[in-house]
């Protein structure tokens, strides 16, 4: 009946929620959330957690049902009247066999906001510490009613693991060099070949972008306002590049008041997960 108790416990944190409604993307965050997840019990000397494919239908379901209906009038049931280990085992979790539990935060719109709602509450603060889980699912719900609806849930038997993501990448093409007037702008093409076996893929934020490179992630003196930040030129145009498809991408370049001969070096990367094969992929701009 303790673990029962311990893990049918619901952040709702409403002072929190308050100072954090900023909304975020609709995107799935779940490799995030499984990583600050697996950072934190590290941090404290406990076995980290895979993602299974059966917890993450049942953490999954349950983000999205609050995300349309609202926080559950009993903690840890789904409108559907199912509690939180009915809905692992209907995913083919196998809970006679396993230590499980689940916990919930909404309110926060970003990874850390959730860690920290439940670590500020004791009974969640014993689940992310509980050393007997070896397995996990992450739901991420974004909008309705809440800018996001997290939930984990947590087993302690490993029935099955998603492959690991597989990304890399080839140079493909690109369009000539451009000259451009000095302080005008220009756009320049380049394309890569997603050679791994795993999608790229905006909606679940592992799109690939072009970052700056020698030096690594230095801001740019061509940067434009169509750039994503001073150091990501571009993304790529697709929401979808498959294994063996290109991506590309569109670069805008604001040539230096100075006239003159200048380069820029690029390297695809995704975002909080990896850069890919430096190529030498690389701009010259001819100012004149």
């Amino acid at each position: 009946m303790r673990l029962l108790s311990r893990g049918l416990c619901l952040a709702a944190v409403l002072a929190a929620f308050a100072v954090q409604s900023i909304p975020v993307s609709a995107e799935p965050l779940h490799d995030s959330l499984l990583a600050a997840v697996n950072a934190y019990r590290a941090s404290r000397g406990l076995a980290t957690v895979v993602a299974s494919p059966t917890l993450q239908a049942a953490a999954q379901f349950m983000a999205d049902d609050i995300a349309q209906h609202g926080p559950p009038a009993i903690p840890h049931r789904s409108t559907d009247g199912r509690t939180a280990r009915q809905r692992m085992s209907d995913a083919g979790y196998p809970v006679s066999q396993a230590f499980t539990s689940e916990i919930i935060a909404w309110g926060a719109s970003g990874v850390d906001g959730a860690m920290r709602l439940w670590l500020s509450s004791p009974p969640h603060w014993a689940e992310l510490n509980d050393g007997r889980y070896r397995a996990a699912g992450l739901g991420v719900a974004c909008g309705g009613a809440f800018p996001c609806v997290w939930v984990v849930t947590f087993g302690s038997v490993v029935d099955a693991v998603y492959a690991a993501p597989d990304y890399h990448a080839t140079f493909y093409g690109e369009a000539p060099f451009p000259t451009v007037a000095p302080g005008q702008t220009a756009e320049w093409v380049i394309a890569f070949t997603n050679a791994g076996t795993t999608g790229w893929d905006q909606r679940r934020a592992t799109a690939v972008r072009l970052g700056t490179w020698s030096p690594q992630d230095a801001p740019s003196l061509f940067a434009t306002t169509t750039w994503i930040a001073p150091n990501r030129p571009a993304e790529q145009t697709t929401t979808w590049v498959g294994p063996g498809q290109q991506a590309w991408f569109r670069v805008q370049l604001k040539a230096p008041d100075a006239p003159g001969m200048y380069r820029l070096y690029l390297r695809p990367v995704i975002e909080g997960v990896e850069w890919l094969e430096n190529v030498g992929a690389y701009v010259d701009v001819s100012v004149n």
